[in-house]
């Protein structure tokens, strides 16, 4: 059975209360018994006003109370409130033997922890346009796990650490500070999407940090915690890289402004059992600096993925912190290299003399070209050699 909750637009007073009571009773009668429980509940809060009324809020926290418990799989939307109070999770311990999927759009979690220790079978955790100012994620059994368009704080971060995860997937982190990641041991794949709006950027384009005080760059003073209570996290140690070790297929893109896994490749880890990656432009900086530590820390990488965006090359002063380990070559499993771009211009080259230089032959890259207009096709060539213009 599926139960769908969504109040009505633009109606009266007593209309809403009808609702509200016929939903109260529904509940009542499908969630207060011991009998199978609900395959899917969906709460849709997003309605003009609802949750601005006291008396809604409390209706909200009341249907989500008797639901949890009974169902498998719960979907939650709302506008993330101003009162951090009014949001009818703000204050629940998660409890359920059943609930195995939970999304959730324009929440809000402001507690230290999200603990999902209570909900045994959870193994698939959503979470878009949400409030997550809160210092660790808890769930021993969760296996794939989304976060989309989501705020966290500027000056801390999560600690994710979850011993079943699967999947991860971070797209087009909001404002804050990215995760920290701990132990990932059953991670097989990872996407992960940081745009501009992502705090950890340094205002002097610095790779290490540029030493700046709180009024000249935020994301070098609080990168490892606030200074005044001391490093809260690792100083010699990776803050991303780390967690993503045990993937067999990553996707890491980022604005040119991002500095955080540039950062890492000072403490990058082996990547034993990664079979396909894509990067896009980040890994041009500091002279393919990320691109060449990549090549010689994947052993068994199968299928690279360069994906260009159009301009001119990634155009940088800050010296790279990885120092490429001699001419070491890359993976001897690897069988091929696409290369996306909608030009093929001189940063492509460099790319191609690059992979050269680390033992890759150009018959195993293929370089696709776009145009960059929907609908007018690509094309798709091998190289077999360069120009000397």
């Amino acid at each position: 059975m599926e139960v769908r909750a969504h109040p009505p637009l633009h109606r009266g007073q007593g209309s809403a209360d009808r609702f509200a009571q016929f939903v109260g009773h529904l509940l009542h009668l499908r969630c207060g018994g011991d009998g199978p429980p609900l395959d899917s509940c969906d709460f849709d809060f997003d309605s003009d006003g609802f949750m601005l009324l006291p008396a809604n809020q409390r209706r909200a926290s009341n249907w989500l109370w008797k639901a949890l418990p009974r169902v498998r799989a719960l979907r939650l939307r709302l506008r993330i409130p101003e009162d951090p109070g009014a949001s009818p999770l703000s204050d629940m311990h998660l409890f359920s033997q059943h609930l195995t999927r939970l999304e959730l759009v324009g929440v809000g979690f402001y507690d230290t922890v999200v603990d999902f220790t209570g909900c045994p079978a959870l193994v698939e955790l959503s979470m878009d346009t949400c409030d997550v100012f809160v210092k660790q994620l808890l769930s021993p059994s969760l296996k794939h796990l989304r976060i989309t368009r989501c705020y966290a704080h500027d000056n801390y971060r999560i600690l994710i650490s979850l011993p079943n995860l699967v999947s991860l997937e971070l797209i087009e982190w909001g404002q804050g500070r990215i995760p920290l990641l701990g132990s990932l041991p059953s991670l097989a794949r990872a996407v992960v999407v940081l745009k501009e709006s992502c705090a950890d950027q340094c205002s002097q384009g610095r790779f290490d940090s540029c030493g700046a005080d709180d009024d000249m760059c935020d994301s070098c003073y609080y990168y490892y915690g606030d200074p005044e209570r001391g490093p809260q996290y690792d100083c010699n140690n990776c803050i991303f890289l780390k967690g993503l070790s045990e993937a067999r297929d990553l996707e890491l893109s980022a604005n040119s402004d991002v500095v955080v896994f540039n950062r890492d490749l000072k403490w990058c880890p082996t990547f034993t059992k990664l079979k396909t990656l894509l990067l896009n432009d980040w890994c041009l900086a500091a002279d393919h600096n990320a691109l060449i530590c990549f090549l010689q820390h994947s052993p068994i990488l199968e299928k690279l993925t360069l994906q260009l965006s159009k301009g001119p090359p990634y155009v940088t002063e800050a010296e790279g912190i990885y120092k490429p380990l001699g001419q070491s070559v890359a993976s001897n499993c690897l069988k091929i290299v696409e290369i996306k771009c909608e030009n093929v211009d001189n940063k492509v080259h460099k790319i191609l003399k690059i992979l050269a230089t680390y033992g890759i032959h150009l018959e195993q890259i293929s370089v696709q070209q776009t145009s960059g207009i929907p609908g007018s096709g690509c094309f798709n060539f091998v190289c077999t050699g360069f120009s000397e213009n």
